[in-house]
């Protein structure tokens, strides 16, 4: 099930007695667990019901799930970090034994606890537990959520603290920003003190205050790039490249730019609106608008060249025939020559 399942399912109170948390979201993921522990062990005596361990050993694992609970029908058992669920071996237990002690116990696992196998990021789905959980278990998927249920989720946030924002800004943060649950409610933490009194969060307050994501930087250097400010972009490469960033992967971003100058274009150039070219390109309508700017300085053979410009250099540079020091820098220049040459900012 989804996370969406999930809490449906939590808030008609049914509770199974083993799970499997996984997926790539971890705050939802969190909230989950917070969530499902108040459930079942919430009340006075909840410190006396909750149990977390950490890579458990099989006989330590069944001992705390047959303990049982004090003044509640059910304990929390959490279990973090299972080597079982994770790429490489156990160290402190042999593996395949444990895996089987547990498949036996899972049958017979009593009524009260609720046992969660809660894993950072994906588990390891070739592993022996598992397959075995998959079958009697509820795996809950905890995937990054979708544009809507995003800006619902912002929404829905700045709504407690007596703030509204425009689907419009919603797209401009998480775009800025990245997709990250953990870090956009640090971020809209930053907008609602930003705003004080104002009940509205606007995109600039997004630009004021918001991190940016080393995607959008990325972006905001080829628009640099490709409007011809080229000393502006150089300068915002080795501002990236000081920060850690690998050329290789910034050579990447800047050549789908190159790919979504050229779709954008074209679409327009089809008779599409900017409204029908972001949702056909999944792309935040600023985002779009930005690109059309951008993109009237080019034909669309001057920017399909760039983009095969980049790709031939990350090519180059995989196959050993360029040195990854420099290429990015060479490419960028090139893609300035096809604009003309110019230079300036």
């Amino acid at each position: 099930m989804n996370h969406s399942e999930f809490f449906s399912a939590l808030k008609r109170g049914e509770i199974r007695r083993c799970y499997l948390f996984e997926g790539e979201e971890e705050f939802t993921k969190k909230s989950a667990l917070k969530a499902l522990r108040a459930a079942v062990a919430g009340g006075d005596f909840a410190a006396m019901n909750d149990t977390r361990l950490a890579d458990p050993a099989p006989d330590a694992l069944i001992a705390a799930a047959e303990t049982l609970p004090f003044m509640s029908d059910r304990r929390f058992l959490e279990i973090r970090d299972s080597a079982m669920l994770a790429s490489g071996k156990a160290k402190d237990y042999d593996e395949d034994s444990a895996v089987q002690q547990l498949d036996a116990y899972l049958d017979q696992l009593p009524d009260t606890v609720c046992m969660v196998f809660f894993v950072h990021g994906k588990a390891d789905g070739r592993k022996k537990l598992y397959q075995i959980l998959k079958k009697k278990a509820a795996l809950v998927s905890f995937d990054p959520l979708e544009d809507r249920e995003l800006a619902q989720w912002i929404a829905g946030t700045l709504k407690k603290e007596g703030k509204k924002i425009s689907l419009a800004a919603c797209q401009r943060l998480w775009f800025s920003a990245g997709r990250d649950l953990t870090l956009l409610n640090q971020e809209l933490g930053k907008l609602i003190a930003y705003s004080q009194d104002r009940s509205e969060i606007t995109e600039s307050d997004i630009a004021a205050v918001c991190v940016q994501s080393t995607e959008y930087k990325v972006y905001d250097m080829a628009d640099a790039l490709l409007t011809g400010q080229g000393s502006k972009a150089l300068n915002m490469l080795e501002a990236l490249l000081r920060d850690g960033e690998e050329r290789l992967m910034l050579l990447s971003l800047l050549g789908r730019q190159c790919r979504q100058l050229r779709a954008v274009k074209a679409l327009a150039a089809e008779g599409s609106s900017p409204a029908q070219i972001a949702a056909k390109l999944g792309m935040p309508p600023f985002a779009v608008r930005r690109n059309l700017d951008t993109a009237r300085a080019y034909s669309l053979s001057q920017l399909g060249e760039m983009a095969y410009l980049c790709l031939d250099t990350e090519y180059q540079v995989k196959s050993g025939q360029l040195m990854e020091n420099g290429a990015l820098e060479k490419a960028m220049l090139e893609i300035l020559a096809i604009r003309g040459g110019k230079q300036n900012g």
